[in-house]
């Protein structure tokens, strides 16, 4: 539907008055300060303080996810009522926990004209455990608040958090999104939810559902059958508490630092870190990063790298700095073309020197030429101590990668690096596909994805997550969504066209995709299901995984209000 003569987006099949109506009775939920009737005022501040509804960043068509509103509601209790309402009126909402899921969409929707669920309110911290390591938390809860509490509590405990730490605890993990400490991968670190269906009912999952029990947040499985996956990067429910655990501190930590010289050396850098993973010897992940990170880093106390790097970018109609430039910057300068950021944890100083010997064994047996490992920064607890992250003295240099549970938001000045110092108004894009740790795969992706962006005139940093079964590989791009929106858009359909060819999928994307990203997960289903891998089926019947999906949509949301097209899930046939 069109939007009306005074300008004012509507959800689809509404007019005017219908949707004044509406969120008059939703004033009267959660005040009319907390609703707000246009997509202008009211969302937490951006990076650049922009405080309206919608993805700051757009690729392409800036009005595509714009919402007709917002209501932030300040409990359960005005969530179920807000529910309600919206299912008498079939008011299509759009949940958001903070809003900061930026480089993905931030706080659009995939259908122009929903309204924002805002649960930003919705911010207090239920329970921190010492004792067993684990926080049970709102959506509202950033990971600033939740490493402030542990903080003002003197707890010894380092919550994981991402590279930015102003988005929500549980938003950022029901996204599958990760942090940098042992604990770092939050899906597997998730123990426990609270979830309103779209009917209204609310439900506990696992040992949250025996009533009184303390193991809630302790066990993760409950009795019979789990759902709490249901509601990962899903429209089948609003989770409005999680359960998550938490890294104890360690008496002795250690940042380290692998790099070697050659592009090509990426999969046998892959490999051994890998294998370190699965031993348990490094403990955390490794972020790997092209010689963008370091460029990036030094460009304060280093002016001379500011033509080479930001430069490019100055350039009229946009420019990058190719990847010669970057191998021919790395090489002079005596840095690795990947480094590689992992840390080391341990209970006790020996144990900490005996995983470090294991790390430096490892990577001499692998026979990587050129490779350099070394411990950046260290400390060690006195005796029956341990380390508090507030106190840690690491060097600016190496703070960004938060491995020691402490957040920030110094990244966000990657948002710099194009049109030039002090650029303002700049997004990202992240193209985040999977990979095997054999790293055969993911080096030729790369090899095609590098040069792609170069064809189109972008920067792209290379952002890969090692694990020890598999890599998440995010390609991320800067620029101006002013004048490059279409052109950036243009280098996403590419990198996703190639991924589609090569059986290559993202494990997150863009509101814009995720139609597209749902439709490769098409496995035939049947009667043979299981004979083998890849095997058992029957011809004819495509999709059994949306199938599936759509089915449960129509049975814990029969009134499709909740995130319409979220993950490619519709409600049929509700689909605008």
């Amino acid at each position: 539907m069109a939007a009306p003569p005074n300008g004012r987006v509507l959800p689809p099949s509404f007019d005017i008055n219908t949707f004044d109506k509406v969120m008059d009775a939703m004033a009267t939920i959660v005040g009319s300060d907390n609703v707000s009737r246009d997509s202008f005022h009211g969302n937490l501040g951006g990076p650049g303080g922009e405080l309206f509804y919608g993805d700051i960043w757009p690729m392409g068509d800036t009005t595509d996810h714009t919402p007709s509103g917002a209501i932030r509601p300040k409990s359960v209790d005005e969530v179920q009522e807000i529910v309600k309402v919206a299912n008498r009126y079939k008011l299509p909402l759009w949940t958001v926990s903070r809003g900061k899921n930026l480089g993905y969409g931030a706080s659009g929707a995939v259908v122009r004209g929903s309204v924002i669920l805002d649960l930003h309110r919705m911010n207090k911290i239920i329970e921190v455990s010492e004792e067993h390591a684990y926080a049970i938390v709102e959506p509202g809860v950033s990971f600033f608040d939740l490493y402030n509490y542990i903080q003002a509590k003197g707890y010894r405990l380092w919550p994981s958090c991402p590279a930015l730490g102003w988005g929500s605890v549980l938003g950022n993990t029901l996204e599958r999104g990760f942090g940098y400490t042992p604990n770092g991968e939050h899906a597997e670190q998730q123990c426990g939810m609270e979830v309103m269906l779209g009917t209204g009912e609310v439900v506990r999952t696992g040992m949250g559902a025996l009533p009184g029990s303390p193991m809630w947040p302790l066990f993760k499985g409950g009795y019979g059958p789990s759902i709490d996956g249901l509601f990962y990067q899903s429209n089948l429910g609003i989770v409005t508490k999680l359960g998550i655990h938490l890294t104890p501190a360690p008496a002795s930590f250690a940042l380290c630092e692998l790099s070697v010289p050659s592009q090509d050396q990426l999969i046998s850098m892959v490999r051994t870190l890998a294998h370190l993973e699965r031993e348990n010897v490094i403990q955390n992940h490794t972020s790997i990063s092209n010689p963008f990170r370091r460029a990036l880093a030094d460009l304060t106390t280093c002016p001379d790298l500011v033509p080479r790097v930001l430069g490019p970018g100055l350039q009229s109609g946009g420019g990058c700095a190719t990847n010669a430039d970057m191998t021919a910057l790395a090489k002079e300068r005596g840095w690795g073309y990947w480094t590689g950021d992992f840390a080391l944890y341990a209970a006790s100083p020996a144990i900490l020197d005996a995983n470090w010997a294991l790390v430096h064994e490892r990577i001499a047996a692998a026979g990587i030429s050129g490779a350099c490992v070394k411990i950046t920064f260290r400390a060690d607890a006195a005796p029956n101590e341990r380390l508090n992250a507030s106190k840690l003295a690491v060097p600016s240099e190496y703070t960004a990668i938060p491995q020691y549970g402490v957040p920030g938001t110094q990244n966000a000045s990657l948002m710099e690096t194009r049109g030039g110092p002090n650029a303002k108004g700049n997004g990202h894009i992240c193209f985040s596909p999977l990979f095997s740790t054999d790293g055969i795969e993911m080096q030729a992706w790369w090899d095609r994805a590098q040069q792609m962006a170069e064809d189109a005139r972008f920067d792209v940093f290379a952002d890969f997550h090692v694990y020890g079964r598999y890599v998440l590989a995010i390609a991320l791009v800067v620029y101006r969504p002013h004048d490059e929106g279409e052109r950036v858009k243009g280098l996403f359909e590419r990198w996703l066209e190639d991924a589609e060819k090569h059986g290559v999928s993202e494990y997150r994307t863009h509101l814009d995709y995720m139609d597209r990203v749902r439709g490769q997960f098409n496995w035939p289903g049947g009667s043979g299901v299981g004979a083998e891998a890849g095997g058992g089926q029957e011809r004819g019947k495509q999709d059994a995984l949306g199938q599936v999906l759509r089915r449960l949509k129509g049975v814990l949301d029969p009134e499709g209000i909740l995130g319409q097209g979220k993950s490619g899930i519709w409600t049929v046939p509700a689909r605008t």
